[in-house]
């Protein structure tokens, strides 16, 4: 079953940003991040984003530890956009590592030659990049969250079209962002924000301001694990998933 994303319109529930800024920050991180589905009897389940994290020649997949509460390694698989196929983990070397205390899942990658495939189709996130500086006032920063709702997703003729989400809002405390039930898009329009299961494991990075370039973006801040909708996203610190990766290595 061959996989498509849907082009999508970044949303702001919180904070100013210019058009042109918030379409340079999608181009800059939808290529970072991915969906991991679950196979089922031959059928494909949204399950959860994850992002490709490289440490040297260590590879792992990043993501939300309650992921394998529902599945193992074994069901899940990754799409290959630019094969038009999957990546299947049932096929190939991995070990998967639970923070003991924290949300945070990293699926280390044994095999060069799969290594090598999801390179080909995802970018890599350095294992430096995931620590941004605190804010001095985190009240007033932007941050931005790219994943993939499940409930955006559809089966047509064959393929599944999946529409991701690109979200621009602030921070309620050290661990929650706002998630409101209404957000402006990016054009202007108002519209109902998605329910954010699937969205679990995806990266969070704080947005400088509009005369920094693209690159200052790659450095996340959290990892997103749960939300509450017309409330909050709730948030990892990615600190434990550093030093996880670190002790691995």
């Amino acid at each position: 079953m061959a996989w498509k994303a849907v082009e999508t319109i970044p949303i702001r529930i919180h904070g100013r940003i210019s058009p042109e800024r918030a379409h340079a920050v999608r181009e800059a991180l939808l290529p970072r991040v991915f969906p991991v589905v679950r196979i089922i009897d031959g059928r494909v389940e949204p399950l959860v984003t994850a992002s490709l994290v490289a440490d040297g020649d260590t590879h792992a997949l990043l993501t939300a530890a309650h992921v394998f509460d529902r599945a193992t390694v074994g069901d899940l698989a990754v799409p290959l956009p630019n094969d038009g196929t999957w990546a299947f983990l049932r096929s190939t070397r991995s070990r998967v590592f639970v923070h003991p205390e924290r949300d945070i899942a990293l699926v280390m990658l044994e095999e060069p030659a799969f290594i090598r495939r999801l390179r080909a189709n995802w970018k890599t996130v350095p294992a430096t990049h995931l620590h941004a500086a605190p804010q001095v006032d985190r009240a007033t920063s932007l941050y931005v969250l790219a994943g993939y709702p499940a409930s955006q997703s559809r089966r047509v003729d064959g393929a599944v079209y999946m529409k991701p989400v690109v979200v621009f809002t602030g921070a309620l405390d050290d661990e929650r962002l706002s998630y409101a039930r209404t957000a402006e898009r990016i054009d202007g329009l108002a519209i109902h924000t998605p329910e954010l299961d699937g969205v679990s494991g995806a990266l969070v990075w704080a947005v400088q301001d509009d005369a920094c370039g693209v690159e200052c973006l790659l450095r996340a801040a959290s990892v997103q694990v749960a939300f509450a909708h017309s409330q909050h996203v709730r948030t990892e610190p990615l600190e434990p998933a550093r030093r996880l990766l670190e002790r691995l290595r």
